[in-house]
């Protein structure tokens, strides 16, 4: 069963009227785990996790974390740079990201669940260790990546993040290791410019990023092989303890920004036209993907 986690004090990470990250993509995103059938199972005020300041500490410092804290604090509008916009609870909203996508991890692992979506605000796989871009301040999806390793028997966790923008951060802080595979699907050329094939990881972790291009205007054919003939095998040869998704859903063709055209309505079985604008054909599935994958549990996060 999957359980969905979030905290009202998302809500209150404010960026200003009109900007595309807003408070509405909660709305948004947990209308759709109603229409799932799932609204029974959103905890709405996920609590905290123990080792919140510690992950983030390790993630990036502990005086970043504080100059964020103190940039809320004294009415700061921008952190570093107009790129991401603040307000007087943006500290807490992204502390608290970090902390409901850890507590999310521990049930996951714990054994009560073994998946979980979190849904929350403001994102973070554009955050780079000592810098804040795109909208985002800490790299939770990283940060729940870091404790996951921790944690007894994870031994190789797997991020596949399909927003539409390139996670330059998550892609930075684990490109010299092999104990995390970072794979993403996204439009390219494209903010922030990261993300082509030939970023593959260096050092110790040479080999251990995946990077799937797309041009603009692709839709779901394009996705779903994305997914069945890389991203699936990828997964099944890498043989993780643990998935972590990076959830952004901004490849959809109703964004405003994305220039893309997935219609979240395709199947696995099924392969539209390539530009969407035919009828779904029956197509074989790849072996890789036809195999029941043996992992511990998937956890996603809203980018």
């Amino acid at each position: 069963m999957l359980n969905i986690y979030t905290n009202p004090v998302f809500y209150e990470h404010d960026t200003g009227a009109g900007h595309p990250e807003s408070a509405t993509r909660l709305d948004a995103a947990l209308a759709g785990v109603a229409r799932a059938g799932l609204a029974d199972r959103i905890s709405r005020e996920t609590a905290d996790h123990p080792d919140t300041d510690r992950i983030i500490a390790k993630v990036h410092s502990a005086d970043y974390e504080r100059a964020l804290d103190q940039a809320a604090r004294s009415g700061m509008r921008d952190f570093f740079s107009g790129d991401n916009p603040m307000s007087s609870q943006t500290f807490s909203a992204a502390r608290t990201a970090v902390g409901a996508a850890l507590t999310a991890a521990e049930e996951m692992t714990s054994g009560q669940e073994n998946r979980a979506f979190v849904v929350a605000r403001p994102p973070g796989h554009h955050a780079e260790r000592l810098q804040p871009m795109g909208f985002c301040f800490f790299n939770t999806i990283a940060c729940v990546a870091e404790w996951m390793r921790e944690q007894p028997g994870i031994e190789r966790v797997f991020v596949f993040d399909f927003d539409v923008h390139h996670g330059n951060g998550t892609q930075a802080l684990f490109w010299d290791r092999d104990d995390v595979f970072y794979a993403s699907m996204h439009r390219f050329p494209f903010y922030p410019g990261t993300g082509a094939t030939n970023e593959i990881g260096g050092g110790a972790g040479r080999g251990y990023t995946l990077n799937i291009p797309f041009e603009q205007g692709l839709g779901d054919a394009a996705y779903l092989r994305g997914v069945e003939e890389v991203i699936v095998r990828a997964i099944d040869d890498y043989q993780p303890q643990a998935i972590l998704l990076s959830s952004g859903f901004d490849a959809h063709r109703r964004d405003p920004l994305g220039g893309m055209r997935v219609t979240g309505g395709i199947r696995p079985d099924h392969e539209p036209d390539r530009r969407n604008g035919g009828p779904p054909q029956r197509r074989p599935r790849p072996l890789a993907a036809r195999r029941r994958l043996r992992h511990g549990g998937a956890c996603g996060q809203c980018c």
